[in-house]
């Protein structure tokens, strides 16, 4: 699905859209610089995105704009959440667009809104998530946790954890790829859903399994693609961009432990490892007191016995595989009890 797209959007206006601005004054009391604040638009459920007149598309006789640069996240502007949503760029940018010119009591240009419709203009960003469902909230984190220590990306190198979301390329100013879990943000402190979304429990029921899968493509990216404009943007698109940066991603199958570190381990912390490396489900086998303090001392060597481990030999289809969860299958992206709902905007097909 589309999550941020930040485009600069043809919209001619003559009064400057801004929120005030920051200016730099000298010592001496010259202004040195000023630069417009971006002015949020609040859309359901008080979520909000940016606009601003873009300063580098104004007419220098007319004093009239000719761009509107759009930064924020507009399947939440529509829903209030971003659990689900769609893949239809150019749909949902243009019922962005019709909305805010409502909220702003602005007039869209005729001209303007034939390139709005038919995706006519240039992206800057665009994110593009799925959602894979693990079967528990604990598979997910135990598949961030080995992730964290087994996975490298090409020219991206090995993944950083910053407070549960684990970035690969974080910083890259062409394409990143983030993984978190989406049950964990919804009950994080500011991440939270809307309090009207709060109430319903099922939200966070099809959320507890999600790893949740971010590609993040920036203007250089989306240049070097040809994935600049939004026409060229597809159904299937979004789906097409995560997968081929985790076509990059590798990930071992494995985990070995020294004999030296084996001999300083307990003998059933020992005996559990070898279990768990044969590819038996540990968790379901052992005591819960004895599982987790078996995982406990294993974890200060870098082994995680939650995350199950294949064999070779007999495939267990319990098994929790790399290469299996990063398949293109993905879960339910859009739940059938939501559709129709307000908890989903589905962009209209023609517009009138």
């Amino acid at each position: 699905m589309i999550d941020w797209i930040k485009a600069l959007i043809p919209f001619e206006h003559s009064e400057l859209l801004h929120d005030g601005q920051v200016i730099s004054i000298a010592r001496d009391g010259e202004i040195e610089w000023s630069t417009n604040k971006r002015l949020a638009v609040l859309g359901s459920f008080d979520s909000s995105l940016h606009i601003q007149s873009d300063k580098y598309t104004r007419d220098p006789e007319t004093g009239i704009y000719t761009h509107i640069l759009f930064d924020g996240n507009p399947v939440k502007f529509f829903q209030g959440h971003n659990l689900w949503g769609t893949n239809d760029l150019v749909g949902l940018m243009a019922e962005t667009v019709l909305k805010v010119a409502v909220i702003l009591d602005l007039v869209i240009p005729e001209n303007d809104w034939y390139m709005i419709e038919k995706g006519a203009y240039a992206l800057k960003r665009v994110d593009s998530t799925v959602m894979i469902a693990l079967g528990s909230q604990s598979d997910v984190q135990a598949f961030l946790y080995s992730a964290e220590r087994t996975a490298h990306m090409r020219y991206k190198g090995q993944g950083i954890m910053t407070k549960g979301t684990l970035y690969f390329g974080k910083h890259s100013r062409r394409e990143s790829l983030k993984m978190y879990s989406k049950y964990t943000e919804i009950m994080a402190k500011g991440h939270e859903l809307p309090k009207e979304l709060q109430e319903l429990p099922e939200l966070y029921n099809w959320a507890k399994d999600k790893l949740r899968i971010e590609a993040c493509t920036r203007s250089m990216q989306l240049k070097e693609l040809g994935l600049h404009t939004a026409f060229s943007w597809g159904d299937n698109t979004p789906d097409d961009t995560v997968n081929r940066l985790l076509n990059g991603l590798n990930m071992s199958e494995q985990h070995t432990l020294s004999s030296v570190v084996l001999d300083e381990l307990p003998a059933r912390a020992r005996l559990a490892y070898q279990s768990w490396k044969d590819g038996h489900d540990i968790k379901n086998i052992l005591p819960k007191a004895s599982f987790y303090r078996y995982r406990a001392e294993l974890l200060k060597q870098g082994v995680d016995i939650a995350v199950k481990q294949g064999n070779s030999a007999e495939p267990n289809p319990n098994v929790i595989e790399f290469r299996r969860v990063l398949r293109p299958e993905r879960c339910e992206q859009i739940p059938a009890w939501a559709i129709g709902t307000n908890l989903y905007f589905e962009p209209r097909q023609k517009f009138g």
